[in-house]
Order: C-alpha cells, then structure tokens, then sequence
C-alpha cells in the first residue's frame, strides 16, 4: 500500500504545472488583443503594460499581481463585465498570480 502511495505522489509532482496561455484575437494599426487562460496557480514572467487597455471577463475571478517587492494586489474580474487599466508607472513591473483552485480567462483589448 504504501508503495502505492509513493508512486501516486511522485506521478502527481511529475506532471507539468499548467502554464498562462495568450491567444491573439486581432493586431490592427489601432490596437492588439488576445484572450489570457490562467489556470490554477500558475504566474507569468514579470512584465509591464505601456498602453491603455480593456480587459473583459469571460471566466471570472480572482488574479492576484505582485511587484518585485512582493506588493500583492487583488482583482476580481467579472464574467461579462469590462475593465479600464491605464498603463503602469515608468519602471513599474509585475507578474500576474492565479492563487484560486478555477482557470480565469479574459480578454485584453490593448490601445497602440
């Protein structure tokens, strides 16, 4: 039994972690869009956002974004519902944390 279990365990710590994935949508001369599927505790690289932007919920939920100083914010995204985001301060990064158990999936619409 217990051998078992020890096989079951190393299986589970085998498996590939689920990563973000950005589908493009469009990519105009105005603007570029791209649906974001964010599984369960999965985080991108750090990052930062120079434009004006739309996010739509599709798959609500709760993204988390944490600063290189391990600031932490909390935004719920809305099934249905649209977002403004202003572009980030000059120097300013983040990456993006899914710390819930559900995938969340939005739409990005990003001004050029």
């Amino acid at each position: 039994m217990i051998g078992r279990a020890a096989l079951l365990v190393a299986l589970v710590l085998q498996a590939p972690k689920a990563e973000m994935t950005r589908v493009p949508l469009f990519d105009n001369d105005r603007a570029v869009s791209w649906k974001s599927i964010i599984p369960p505790h999965s985080e991108s690289t750090l990052h930062r956002h120079d434009r004006f932007r739309t996010v739509i919920g599709i798959v609500g939920g709760d993204l988390t974004t944490i600063d290189p100083a391990g600031h932490k914010t909390v935004t719920h995204y809305e099934a249905g519902k649209s977002y403004w985001q202003e572009p980030m301060p000059a120097g300013a990064t983040h990456k993006d944390v899914n710390e819930t158990n559900a995938t969340i999936e939005l739409v990005v619409v990003e001004n050029k």
